[in-house]
């Protein structure tokens, strides 16, 4: 464990009862009540400076609904800094006015997701409109959470070369093949994000992406040192993605992971990967 305070850079919260969150029909385990107070039940004894909420792929529609609910749980829980919300940066141009509103009206907004992951279009990373939508995001001092399967890190990378002066955050380390113990094209691919120093990873919720139920430490070892290669800890951000992450590890048994995984790094690398670099990224202040 840290001895010093942590930021949460992936937290999610929802009510299926009051916001229309279509992927969860027929998902038993995640289509209840999440809330803060669970959250603060599942990291109980983690010392924790600050949280972004990341948006939860709620309908079309419902966007903004969305950053309402986080701003009023965030009234009962000031280490709640920042949103990361949806918007459809497809539309290129035509999403600018949702945008605009988001910086003017609701200021805790700091960032930007569009789940590239579960479009239809394979290619949806590539579309012109949306790559235009995500360069826009300089203008707003936004960043843009790169969400996608492994099987689509080739797009992601070349979106990644495509846009200049946004600050990418590529989601869970692109979601390695953990399961089924591959290492390649998801390496290579991973490589390839070296190119844009705008470019940031999170490391978390690789349990998730490994056997639920049987995985161990050595199943991640190979995944961890490749984002740490690539990366640095200079441009890694920690997180936990609750309340996903539970269903494979608890948010204690993910840190104490990575604290094992990490003896012997210096202190003022662990800081800024534990805390420091969400701050600038977020501008958490």
């Amino acid at each position: 464990m840290p001895d010093f305070p942590i930021i949460d850079a992936h937290l999610h919260i929802w009510d299926p009862r009051a916001i229309r969150i279509g992927w969860q029909a027929g998902n038993a385990a995640m289509r209840r009540v999440f809330d803060l107070a669970d959250y603060a039940e599942d990291t109980g004894g983690i010392a924790i400076e600050a949280m972004v909420f990341v948006e939860c792929f709620v309908d079309r529609g419902e966007f903004l609904n969305e950053v309402r609910h986080v701003e009023r749980a965030a009234r009962a829980e000031p280490r709640l800094k920042a949103i990361v919300a949806q918007a459809s940066l497809e539309d290129g141009e035509d999403v600018r006015p949702f945008l605009d509103h988001l910086r003017d009206r609701h200021p805790m907004v700091r960032g930007i997701r569009r789940m590239i992951e579960f479009q239809p279009d394979p290619d949806f990373a590539l579309r012109p409109d949306f790559q235009k939508g995500v360069q826009m995001l300089r203008d707003y001092d936004f960043s843009f959470e790169v969400n996608v399967h492994h099987s689509q890190m080739d797009r992601a990378a070349s979106l990644a070369g495509a846009v200049e002066g946004v600050r990418l955050v590529l989601d869970h380390a692109g979601k390695p093949p953990i399961r089924d113990r591959l290492q390649e094209p998801w390496a290579r691919h991973l490589r390839a994000f070296e190119a844009n120093p705008d470019t940031w990873c999170k490391l978390s919720d690789l349990p998730v992406e490994a056997d639920h139920a049987a995985w161990t430490e050595d199943d991640l070892r190979f995944y961890i040192d490749e984002v740490v290669e690539v990366f640095g800890f200079n441009r890694m951000i920690f997180a936990f993605d609750w309340p996903v992450c539970t269903q494979a590890v608890s948010p204690r048994r993910w840190i104490d992971l990575l604290d094992r995984h990490f003896a012997g790094v210096p202190e003022a690398d662990l800081r800024a990967f534990y805390a420091g670099n969400a701050r600038r990224v977020y501008r958490l202040g």
